[in-house]
């Protein structure tokens, strides 16, 4: 038993050295920066099976943070619209199979100032992106896409998209991207008759596949994952050139293809945290929203009373109290393999992610006015 037992122990002895050697170099995240919250509340599932869930994104209310919503994309269907308490309150644009989706505040259209949800849609018949008013009165949403659809890529189907609010001009965009690298940006415009158009205003490039993508319309960024790569960082002025600088690269801090979804948690003075979507571990690595976007830790959801999350496509992320049970922000993202029935989106309280280790500003303002 004892000459067995030996090279065995010394297999699995030089395996941890090995895996302590590949975390010091930076290719796992130590054990000591990684967060395990439990999820504290879940939506009410997609209609559809398989595949289906994909993007949240979170408006949050003027006046009321306890109307805020939650905004999911069924990519073999419609819009869903959440309440704070996780039902669904509303199903907008059936089939047009939406799969990222945004919220622009501040959008000057007619004689008011409104907010927007922006996503991509790939159905034949309305591939492009498309954009919906969110009532604060009624907390509904309503089409106010000029035309029916924004056309985008000359016509050929987008993946991703975020927004952007420049605070130097006030001027507003969406950036779309698709599965071959391509990256468009589109200033936004009221077209009349309480509807809204778009003009593309600049063309980039990566080498591959990308979706994920996010701008921080303080700072003047716009973040895209590509996602066999690693995050690239842009300026999102339409005239900030086509310049990008790699942020995080895959393989490093535990960051596993595919990185999928990007979302930023604003904090004063510029700080916060860019968070990713690492769908091949089944984590969200976070690092500085400031600076060169440095590693801060990891964040790997366990199972508690609602079940764990894996091969998460979109996150989204809010500092500020948006209901008696989140009042210190939270973060959702998107499960794929829900064990409730079809997928859904689960929701952590950002104090369980925080700790002593993250910044809880519940003050900073994502409205950004």
């Amino acid at each position: 038993m004892l000459s067995t037992s030996r090279p065995l122990t010394m297999r699995v002895l030089a395996a941890w050295c090995l895996a302590l050697s590949f975390a010091a170099r930076g290719g796992l995240a130590a054990e000591a920066d990684i967060v395990r919250p439990e999820a504290r509340l879940e939506t009410d599932p997609v209609p559809h099976g398989a595949d289906a869930a994909d993007d949240p994104a979170i408006w949050l209310h003027p006046t009321d943070p306890a109307k805020s919503l939650i905004i999911g994309t069924d990519k073999q269907g419609a819009l869903h619209v959440y309440g704070m308490d996780g039902h669904e309150r509303q199903r907008v644009s059936d089939g047009c199979r939406p799969d990222n989706v945004d919220v622009l505040y501040g959008f000057k259209l007619g004689d008011r100032v409104v907010d927007l949800a922006v996503a991509s849609t790939r159905a034949s018949k309305a591939s492009g992106v498309k954009v919906w008013r969110i009532d604060p009165e009624t907390c509904t949403l309503t089409d106010v896409t000029a035309g029916g659809t924004l056309p985008v890529f000359g016509g050929r189907v987008p993946y991703g998209v975020c927004t952007y609010h420049s605070a130097k001009t006030g001027k507003t965009y969406f950036i779309v991207v698709d599965k071959a690298g391509r990256i468009e940006q589109h200033e936004l415009h009221d077209a009349g008759a309480g509807t809204v158009k778009a003009a593309k205003v600049r063309e980039l490039k990566l080498s591959s596949i990308t979706e994920g993508c996010v701008a921080d319309d303080e700072l003047g960024f716009v973040y895209v994952a590509e996602e066999n790569v690693g995050i690239w960082k842009f300026a999102a002025e339409p005239d900030g050139g086509d310049h990008a600088t790699r942020v995080a690269k895959v393989g490093e801090h535990g960051l596993t293809a595919d990185v999928e979804g990007l979302t930023i948690y604003g904090a004063a003075g510029g700080k916060g945290y860019l968070i990713a979507s690492s769908q091949g571990s089944n984590t969200f690595v976070v690092y500085t929203r400031e600076g060169d976007n440095g590693y801060v830790l990891t964040i790997d959801p366990k199972e508690g009373r609602i079940d764990d999350v894996n091969d998460t496509d979109g996150i989204a992320v809010i500092n500020r109290p948006t209901s008696p049970q989140f009042p210190g922000g939270f973060l959702v993202v998107q499960d794929g393999s829900n064990k409730g029935g079809n997928q859904d989106f689960k929701l952590y309280d950002w104090r369980d992610i925080a700790g002593t280790r993250l910044l809880i500003d519940t003050e900073w303002n994502p409205r950004g006015r």
